[in-house]
């Protein structure tokens, strides 16, 4: 009787296990890692955690949670899980990204306004029983040109974040280098007071060596005179 109340445990404990792993699974959404150089993913929700892996951006991250201190649990596309900063999740693909599907559906559009225009030419110069199919290819035309010239100022913002993010990144860079020299520049220092203060003491020493030598001939002299 145990062991069969035993194994009834067993078997509804795995059908709650399966129950709050659908339920994740089914709760978590998709997020990308925003126009930054590259985040940090931790083993827990705070910088005390080890890092376990640098994501960069752009990349597809699915959360799973978040937590209170600005923390969100998120796994990756390779199935490995983490916490990121909050802050650095964008509901929208990075800038280059956007940049890439944009010029595909600029090419797209240009393609069917040329084939437009090579219909709206043909129907022109047709017989007048075409005139319903020329008014309607006007429209069409003027709607892809204004969809075009839509895309044409979305590229242009995506293209102005990219040149923003290259310059932040050079100036970061040159940060990085600053830092660098003046790391170099203290152990230099620090090189050349350790040397000072060496110096000094050998300095005094033989100050006061000078300063014991008289006394100790005197002394002897004047026990030899004693004699």
């Amino acid at each position: 009787m145990g062991y069969r109340y035993a194994r009834m445990r067993g078997f509804g404990a795995v059908l709650i296990a399966m129950t709050l792993l659908y339920a994740v699974t089914a709760s978590a959404a998709t997020q990308y890692v925003s126009d930054q150089l590259s985040i940090n993913m931790r083993s827990g929700p705070g910088t005390k955690y080890r890092i376990e892996k640098l994501l960069d951006a752009g990349d597809k991250l699915d959360t799973l949670g978040s937590s209170s201190g600005g923390w969100t649990h998120v796994r990756t596309s390779s199935g490995q899980t983490g916490y990121v900063l909050t802050r650095f999740l964008s509901d929208q693909p990075a800038a280059r990204e956007q940049l890439a599907s944009l010029k595909q559906q600029v090419s797209k559009l240009k393609s069917d306004n040329a084939d437009l225009k090579k219909e709206l030419s043909q129907a022109l110069h047709g017989s007048d029983k075409l005139g319903e199919l020329k008014r309607n290819l006007v429209a069409q035309n003027k709607k892809l040109k204004s969809k075009l010239q839509n895309i044409r100022e979305t590229s242009a913002d995506a293209i102005r974040i990219g040149k923003e993010n290259e310059k932040y990144r050079k100036q970061l860079m040159s940060l990085r280098a600053d830092v660098d020299r003046l790391k170099h520049q203290n152990q230099a220092l620090q090189s050349r007071r350790d040397g000072m203060k060496i110096g000094a003491l050998i300095l005094f020493g033989g100050v006061l060596l000078g300063l014991l030598l008289p006394l100790f001939r005197r002394r002897r002299k004047g026990n030899w005179d004693s004699l």
